[in-house]
């Protein structure tokens, strides 16, 4: 890992805590961890580094602090330096498509079973059965099989085709080409994708710029219509990125049941839920108004900006009764609004 890609993770210029943002690399998926992750616009790069260690991490810092790119205040969190920002500025390098958090654990999963589809359907086009598939996991080969089975041949030949064109169009021609070449078909034979990426780059580089273009071709596919074959191909792989339990709460989102007479169905504790609702909070359509009350919203709203540097301690020092999850809540709401204004 390079100490400038840390660096850049604290270029939001506000003071924070250093374990969280380490938590958040690693991949541990707590309330806490996901919104340090949201507040902060690092969530994206959640479970990026499972394999991190904590002593490389630090270090890491340790070598920032050093150089007065990062500086630690009295109580322990770390906040970027106005020579550090000027470093960050002159790396272009920002991985905007990179979303670990929406893709990561299925991202690479996904990309083998759209290369092996179209390894399939490129030879199937030419009635050419003898060839070495690029993959033998049932895995791979039932969910192929039973696509290639939902529509006759020649359409399905047609309609991947077109998809496959259509998706190319909607991405810049470097990486659509990039795409292109690591496809294997009818007597032909996909490169890698690091032998085609720049090899005087780093290693570190290479593999968060893989990560970025497979992220911006899933997010791609995952606009187009409905309807259309590759989505449906790969939609059910995407949602295995979402925590199961979470998306089981949900689904009760379409009901007006309280938070604890849905604790009582699902047969989880209250706190459980308001957790898992916190998280839908982050990145879904979220009712807030449904659960941020009147006397919390009358509380908050002349509390002065920005919401990146409100703490539910010093706020319930002003007004005891303030209640965590409504200010969190709150808080998310705040926030979202603000960025989507700003597009």
């Amino acid at each position: 890992m390079e100490p400038s890609f840390i660096l850049a993770l604290f270029q939001h210029g506000y003071k924070a805590r250093t374990s969280t943002l380490y938590h958040l690399l690693k991949g541990k998926r707590t309330s806490s961890v996901l919104l340090y992750g949201f507040i902060y616009e690092n969530l994206r790069f959640f479970q990026l580094f499972p394999a991190l260690s904590e002593k490389q991490f630090n270090a890491i810092l340790d070598e920032l602090i050093e150089q007065k790119l990062l500086h630690q205040t009295s109580d322990g969190e770390v906040q970027i330096t106005t020579h550090g920002l000027e470093s960050v500025k002159r790396d272009s390098r920002s991985f905007w498509w990179l979303d670990n958090y929406r893709f990561g654990k299925t991202d690479e999963t996904i990309w083998r079973l759209l290369q092996f589809t179209v390894q399939v359907i490129s030879n199937l086009s030419y009635s050419h059965k003898e060839y070495i598939p690029l993959e033998q996991s049932p895995l791979y080969q039932k969910r192929v099989k039973m696509y290639i089975q939902s529509m006759p041949k020649v359409r399905l030949i047609e309609t991947v085709k077109k998809e496959w064109t259509e998706i190319f169009s909607l991405l810049p021609k470097e990486e659509a080409d990039f795409f292109a070449q690591q496809f294997s078909g009818y007597k032909k034979i996909g490169k890698t994708s690091f032998q085609l990426m720049d090899s005087q780059d780093t290693s570190f580089n290479r593999f968060l710029s893989k990560k970025e273009r497979l992220h911006h071709l899933l997010d791609t596919i995952l606009a187009i219509p409905e309807d259309r074959f590759l989505k449906s191909l790969i939609t059910q792989l995407v949602a295995q990125n979402d925590n199961k339990s979470m998306m089981e709460t949900s689904f009760y989102l379409k009901t007006q049941l309280t938070i604890e007479t849905l604790a009582l169905q699902r047969n989880v504790k209250v706190s459980t839920i308001k957790d898992h609702l916190m998280e839908l909070a982050l990145t879904k359509d979220f009712p807030f108004e449904r659960f941020i009350s009147q006397k919390t919203q009358m509380c908050l709203f002349d509390i002065s900006k920005p919401y990146q540097e409100w703490t539910y301690r010093t706020l319930k020092q002003i007004n005891p009764e303030l209640d965590y999850f409504e200010f969190r809540l709150y808080q998310i709401q705040k926030l979202r609004q603000e960025r989507e204004a700003s597009q």
